[in-house]
């Protein structure tokens, strides 16, 4: 039975195209925003100039704390939650930890305000979704209780109509489900992980990944210390024309392809998800492309003058990673949905990335 309602399937399908959208954002490498003693520098092309790149000193990462056996079981607890299964409940009062759907209707001066109000409002018990005091007040309602609640607004309100003023919000209850989660067994274990076949080998599993993902963190973090500074000491002379031009036109087409992901026209798009006007997006997008190809000169220039490169059978192997990390049925599907340009860009800047940290100072404060 679908607890929750008949359009989780039509929600999962739009769920999954935006998230196809965002993947070809990466490696497209959309952005709207800009970033703002050694041999390595400067360089320089006809297009831009590196005043430093190897040996460039940036702050030393601290690592992160422990992973503690209490982190580890509160990740348990996390996945465990994904496999509980509700029942809808009809013969007792609402306890905490349920999950409740209710209407609620607000009033101001015996005005229904629309905006306040709302139907089939899922609300999980325990957890002050609507107001600190909510918990108190609907546990122990049944099926078809309603109570009402006030809520006086300061006098600096930033609607004007209702400040100083007393809004009633009267609540009824209508569906309550009780929530079972599963117990951490032998199991359960083998349901949920490849490697671990005990209840102990499952929690050593989830520490270990736990402390790669923070490893991970920390390197994350240095990466973008040591690209940012290398940003820094980088200066665009001029920018080439035609791949400019051919960036902002890509990148158009990204856009593009979001408005019809959401199935709207292409300036209702940019006004109610971008929240742009057209020129705004234009002057935006301009950016976006300058940004782009900045790091797409940096990379290339350093390749050139390190001798960075990948051999045809290592681009593959690297395409092949980054289509399984991205999600994609294989490689192909990849290049189809980004084009091999930009997966090729997007794989060298990382490549690019990892020398400069390998090549990089960290300093102590």
């Amino acid at each position: 039975m679908d607890t929750f309602g008949s359009d989780k399937h039509k929600k999962r399908e739009e769920s999954n195209m935006k998230k196809r959208a965002a993947v070809c954002a990466v490696l497209l490498g959309v952005t709207m925003t800009m970033v703002g003693c050694s041999s390595g520098g400067p360089i320089e092309n006809d297009y831009i100039k590196i005043t430093k790149y190897k040996g460039v000193e940036v702050p030393a990462v601290e690592g992160y704390s422990e992973v503690t056996d209490e982190a580890v079981e509160k990740r348990i607890a996390e996945v465990m939650e994904g496999f509980a299964e509700y029942t809808e409940v009809t013969d007792r009062p609402v306890q905490e930890g349920d999950t409740i759907f209710v209407d609620y209707t607000a009033e101001v001066d015996g005005v229904v305000l629309d905006a306040e109000s709302g139907t089939d409002y899922q609300v999980v018990v325990g957890n002050k979704s609507l107001y600190d005091e909510f918990d108190s007040d609907v546990i122990g309602k049944n099926i078809g209780d309603s109570f009402v609640t006030t809520k006086t607004f300061s006098n600096e309100y930033a609607d004007a109509t209702l400040a100083g003023k007393t809004m009633d919000l009267t609540i009824t209850v209508k569906r309550i489900f009780e929530k079972e989660l599963p117990e951490l067994t032998e199991e359960f274990v083998q349901t949920v992980s490849q490697e671990s076949e005990t209840v102990e080998e499952y929690r050593a599993e989830v520490k270990t990944l736990m402390e790669e993902a923070v490893e991970e963190a920390v390197e994350a973090e240095l990466v973008e210390t040591v690209w940012e500074a290398v940003l820094t000491n980088s200066e665009i002379k001029e920018y080439p024309a035609d791949r400019l031009e051919a960036e902002i036109d890509e990148l158009y087409a990204y856009y593009q392809k979001g408005a019809e992901v959401y199935e709207m026209e292409f300036d209702v798009f940019l006004d109610e998800v971008m929240g742009l006007t057209e020129e705004q997006f234009v002057a935006n997008l301009q950016i976006a492309a300058e940004t782009n190809l900045k790091n797409d000169l940096i990379v290339e220039l350093i390749c050139e003058k390190e001798k960075i490169s990948l051999t045809e059978e290592e681009m593959l192997e690297a395409q092949e990673e980054l289509a399984k990390e991205m999600g994609y049925a294989g490689v192909t599907e990849m290049l189809e949905d980004a084009g091999e340009e930009a997966v090729k860009s997007y794989i060298m800047r990382d490549i690019v990335k990892e020398w400069l940290v390998d090549n990089c100072i960290q300093v102590n404060d």
